[in-house]
């Protein structure tokens, strides 16, 4: 049979879904295996949201829809992110996708040709490098610095643009890292697009998942919203910015799929809605309205998850910095820890840090049971000049889950 097309070998995948039936295969054997894995919310969509849903199912509303969103929910979210963000938008500037990876994915085919250079961070959700790769273009990673907060080196950052640079990946706050870019950060980013003529995807989708008293709180309606800052706000950035956000994380969200992209720049918006005519066509009609009722008058709900999700980070924190030859920086958002095993690889003897998440595992297999850890390489290529260790942890499910795990991270780097 002919050969596949030399395009489709480009393309990565997300290897974190690659652990999921490891565990599995395990959990058949009869292990107990305590999951730190998929950064999937413990907790159930808001009940309004629900309600929504149920109630347009029940209304048949199962039909075809536009291809950019209902209006009443692209109004909605437009004007949240008047707020949250800012800059004026209208409806316009809104298209619904199926979740966020179509938003990268769109961005990257629609704003760079084979040759163009693409910067991103990393460690980095591992998408960006893939659909990068996919078009031909060249990949510029930039190293998340842990001594910064896993922030970008604005020197390093200013030594990777050049007149070839067509796209910035910002994903603020991070996964893996859980580092959050600062006001000044991105208005030295702002003065680089604006000299440098290039674009900027900003992946905002842990955007209301921030700690600490160092960010403004917004006012939502009847709410005060605790929000990390955006590209888009700098000077000159409405329309070199594309928002990618969505109802994934913040309202628990996965399995429905409703995310979008946003800007201020009609012509690419014009671009990104045919793309979606020609890809996904539509969204269903009961998920808009669950994210529709999600963006209600009372946050209460969303917030308290978002409270939730600082207090497991400290637990989680102040638990692992307890073991020894474990080092854990104190993210500033999302719901990942990034956490440097270096000096515990060295003292088992270890490879590296993926040959430590396959001993935690099954690190007892007498009792059988383990726990389940990403690694550095499930997020993106490895730099030449990278020389720490770091296993990634969701902290995204319920706190004893979390306590166990940890607690058998310690029971087996300890035990040797």
């Amino acid at each position: 049979m002919k050969s596949f097309s030399a395009t489709i070998g480009r393309i990565g995948t997300e290897n974190a879904f690659a652990v999921g039936p490891e565990i599995t295969a395990l959990t058949k054997k009869g292990y107990d295996i305590v999951k730190l894995t998929i950064g999937e919310p413990g907790c159930p969509i808001p009940k309004d949201a629900s309600k929504a849903a149920i109630e347009s199912l029940k209304k048949n509303q199962t039909h075809y829809t536009p291809t950019a969103g209902l209006d009443s929910l692209r109004e909605k979210i437009a004007a949240y992110l008047t707020v949250t963000r800012k800059v004026t938008y209208k409806k316009e500037d809104v298209v619904l996708a199926p979740g966020g990876k179509p938003v990268i994915a769109g961005t990257i085919l629609i704003l760079v040709n084979p040759g163009d250079e693409v910067i991103y961070p990393t460690p980095c959700y591992p998408i960006y490098e893939s659909i990068v790769d996919f078009v031909g273009a060249k990949a510029v990673p930039v190293l998340l610095q842990e001594e910064l907060g896993f922030r970008f080196d604005i020197k390093e950052l200013k030594k990777k643009v050049s007149k070839k640079t067509k796209l910035l990946i910002l994903n603020s706050p991070s996964n893996p890292t859980g580092g959050v870019l600062g006001t000044d950060d991105l208005k030295e980013i702002a003065l680089l697009a604006n000299k440098y003529d290039f674009y900027v995807l900003s992946d905002e989708i842990y955007s209301r998942m921030v700690f600490g008293k160092g960010f403004e709180s917004v006012r939502y309606k009847a709410n005060m919203l605790p929000i990390a800052p955006s590209i888009a706000t700098q000077p000159g950035m409405g329309k070199r910015t594309i928002i990618l956000d969505g109802f994934s994380k913040t309202y628990a969200m996965t399995g429905l799929r409703v995310g979008y992209a946003c800007s201020k720049n009609k012509s690419f918006m014009d671009k990104f809605l045919t793309l979606a005519i020609n890809i996904w066509s539509c969204l269903p009609q009961p998920f808009m309205a669950a994210a529709q009722a999600s963006l209600g008058k009372d946050q209460k709900e969303a917030q308290r998850q978002m409270a939730l999700y600082q207090k497991k980070r400290d637990v989680a924190v102040g638990m692992l910095n307890k073991i020894k030859g474990v080092r854990c920086h104190l993210p500033e958002g999302s719901f990942y820890l990034f956490v440097n095993v270096t000096d515990v690889v060295k003292r088992l003897k270890l490879k590296n840090s993926e040959e430590l998440r396959k001993y935690l595992l099954t690190y007892d297999k007498k009792a059988k049971k383990g726990v389940a850890v990403l690694t550095r390489n499930h997020f993106g290529r490895s730099l030449k000049n990278e020389r720490e260790e770091y296993i990634r942890l969701s902290i995204a499910g319920n706190l004893a889950d979390i306590r166990e795990g940890i607690s058998r991270i310690k029971e087996a780097v300890e035990r040797k």
